[in-house]
């Protein structure tokens, strides 16, 4: 609906976009599989043709689009597959001081060398299937008060492992309110948030409370802290007796910005309960993340991404069996605009696990370089 609203012939005040996108990428991976012992290295080739479409009204901003992925494996023709990805998003502002707006995604993954980069977990398993939702509205409630209420939803199904299928619910109420009056660029913070989670004989709750502060100390730094409790209560199903228990601790978020003129970096800290992807229940999260993007020349610039990750549950405390990982990511890279239709660019990543449960240690080394051509119409 939002893209015929937005097609060319539509309103007279309109930005239209149609982007067809193609891109190809070779690599080395040392460990696709990423086992502690005997790795299994490989040629890996990566060829994505793409399509996004996008439009902007006064009001209206939307946008859809999509990709299929083909896969090549040196070390094995089995694992050779194709994936796909469809998403879109759309947001109405029907006033000045409200707007709303949400997302959707469905994607198909079957690479054995995947990473979740947000989680730190390794996802070796051979397919899975995965779609998120969100909602989310922005009301003023004054010159100097502000409220966001969102919700968000997402399905993980493994086919080869029913019994590790998940789904999460997560609604969340912020307030800010401008402290101008006592320091310049300053907002107060207030943030409710509620979270579900619905695994095979286990279902886990979570809710949140946190007070926090954003600064920005002036036009290139910013800065945010959140900080609060939270209780978070499992229900689990065994031999047909529910079993309950119920965790309090902290939790909380911490990041700083600063976009310059050719420097972009943000270092963002944070620890709540969050889902355990390929296993039964959730985990307490901790987790640092690292971006940097710098610009030498008017066409090619440099990135880094660093992360730690710590993943932990006791038995019988948010999951059904004891979960204690750590890991950690680097990530340097080189991007090249060779034109304004062809973009190149390479990589280096370094991926390192530990179970602290058994010692065993895994590590992933991948290089790559790659290509993307695209030619954005009606532009």
């Amino acid at each position: 609906m939002a893209m015929a609203m937005l097609s060319p012939g539509g309103a007279s005040a309109y930005e239209f976009r149609l982007v067809p996108s193609l891109a190809a990428r070779e690599g080395y991976n040392s460990n696709i599989y990423f086992t502690p012992q005997d790795p299994v290295d490989s040629w890996v080739t990566k060829v994505t043709p793409g399509l996004d479409v996008s439009g902007k009204t006064e009001r209206l901003d939307a946008a859809a689009g999509g990709s299929l992925t083909w896969w090549s494996y040196s070390a094995d023709s089995n694992l050779n597959t194709y994936d796909y990805d469809v998403r879109g998003r759309a947001a109405y502002r029907f006033t000045p001081g409200f707007r709303v707006a949400g997302t959707g995604a469905y994607r198909k993954e079957s690479s054995p060398d995947r990473v979740f980069e947000d989680t730190g977990l390794v996802q070796n398993f051979q397919v899975d299937y995965r779609q998120n939702y969100t909602a989310s509205a922005e009301v003023a409630l004054s010159e100097k008060a502000s409220s966001t209420l969102s919700y968000a939803y997402e399905k993980l199904e493994y086919p080869d492992r029913p019994f590790q299928d998940g789904t999460n619910h997560l609604a969340d109420l912020g307030f800010a309110y401008n402290l101008s009056r006592f320091a310049t660029e300053t907002k107060g913070l207030l943030d409710l948030g509620f979270g579900r989670g619905e695994y095979e004989g286990l279902t886990v709750y979570n809710y949140t409370l946190t007070v926090g502060v954003f600064r920005a100390v002036h036009e290139l730094w910013s800065a945010q802290v959140d900080i609060g409790g939270r209780c978070t209560t499992s229900k689990f199903d065994v031999l047909g007796q529910r079993e309950e228990s119920t965790d309090t601790g902290w939790a909380g978020d911490a990041s700083v910005k600063y976009t310059g003129e050719r420097t972009n970096a943000s270092f963002t800290f944070s620890s709540n309960i969050a889902p355990a992807y390929g296993s039964t229940g959730a985990v307490l999260r901790t987790t640092g993340v690292l971006d940097l993007r710098r610009r030498f020349l008017h066409d090619f610039s440099g990135t880094l991404s660093a992360g730690y990750y710590w993943n932990q549950s006791q038995a019988g405390q948010y999951s059904f069996r004891t979960i204690d990982e750590q890991s950690a990511l680097l990530r340097p890279g080189v991007r090249w605009e060779a034109t304004r239709h062809i973009v190149l660019d390479a990589a280096y990543q370094y991926y390192w696990l530990r179970n602290e449960l058994t010692g065993e240690v895994s590590v992933q080394n991948y290089a790559y370089a790659g290509a993307t051509l695209s030619y954005p119409f009606f532009d």
